[in-house]
């Protein structure tokens, strides 16, 4: 099994960018081998990004307790979300070139999960319950799912302008019919807030749990409910829930540009969520204790060395 530690992570995103450059040059030529070539290059990048995600996983739940407990896996992990949604749109819009937006986003996500390297971010003072696995993985999800919906909703707005203008576009650009589009928006919409309602809820549960183990009423790892990570979160469900529930009662809203734009509003709003967890730090706890302590895993490449050695 040595061979798992050699999967590092240029190799899947060195897979993803030899997807991306096949996506650009069907716009130009067509050729009948490509197609598997390029669902064939996103499977092993996606096989990669998985035994990867896993080993880093492991990694971090050894040293924390908690799987994914640092940007980095949140990152990598969300790009994986978004690799498996590509294959399987891939799959399905075989004849449309979605990749060239999709792709770039699972680039920049793992770019920037490098960026931050691989050092716990989030406290680990809570109490390991559950509800920490529901509250990140809902979370997770639904911010991938928001982000999906964020291509979605932008090639919706460039197929609807294309279509108006009558716009004369390359023989191979073809992109996913609106209706098509359009479902696929109002599906991300009511999956993400599904997912993010289990987050909130998970959250709040976590929070009062550890509450409840406090002699004082705040035992580590609490959240004070003014925290700006606790209000910005409900404000981002909150907003969702309307979304959703505008776009299912009032039908001119399911016409049109305006789930696109719903959509879209609703990735700008995670991404100043984000923001805002990131510059505030994620679950700083009310304990005394607020220093966060950095945890350098090593890289399963050193890893192999070490045992070999």
């Amino acid at each position: 099994m040595d061979w798992l530690y050699k999967i590092s992570i240029t190799c899947f995103a060195a897979s993803y960018l030899v997807v991306f450059a096949l996506e650009i040059s069907r716009v130009f030529f067509d050729v009948a081998l490509r197609k598997y070539v390029r669902v064939g290059f996103a499977a092993a990048g996606l096989v990669a990004h998985t035994v990867y995600l896993l080993w880093q996983g492991k990694l971090e739940l050894d040293a924390t307790g908690i799987w994914l407990s640092s940007w980095f896996g949140w990152c990598l992990a969300a790009a994986w979300v978004l690799a498996a949604a590509y294959l399987w749109i891939s799959i399905r819009q075989a004849k449309s070139v979605i990749g060239l937006f999709l792709l770039p986003v699972i680039i920049v996500l793992i770019a920037v999960a490098v960026q931050f390297g691989p050092e716990r971010s989030f406290s680990v003072g809570r109490a390991k319950t559950i509800w920490n696995m529901v509250h990140g993985s809902a979370l997770l999800l639904g911010t991938a799912v928001v982000a999906l919906g964020f291509v979605f909703g932008n090639v919706y707005l460039l197929q609807a302008s294309r279509l108006k203008r009558k716009a004369r576009s390359p023989k191979h650009f073809k992109l996913p019919s609106l209706e098509w589009l359009q479902k696929s928006c109002e599906s991300s919409l009511i999956i993400s807030t599904v997912l993010l309602a289990g987050g909130l809820v998970s959250g709040i549960a976590l929070n009062l749990i550890n509450q409840a183990h406090g002699n004082d009423g705040f035992a580590r790892g609490t959240i004070a409910w003014s925290d700006p990570v606790v209000w910005s979160s409900g404000v981002l469900f909150f907003w969702l829930l309307a979304s959703a529930i505008f776009n299912a009662c009032y039908r001119p809203a399911r016409h049109g540009r305006k789930v696109a734009y719903l959509v879209m509003a609703s990735f700008l709003f995670l991404v100043l969520e984000l923001g805002i967890v990131w510059w505030v730090g994620h679950a700083v706890s009310k304990s005394s204790d607020k220093t966060l302590t950095s945890v350098t895993f090593n890289d399963p490449e050193s890893l192999l060395t070490e045992k070999r050695s």
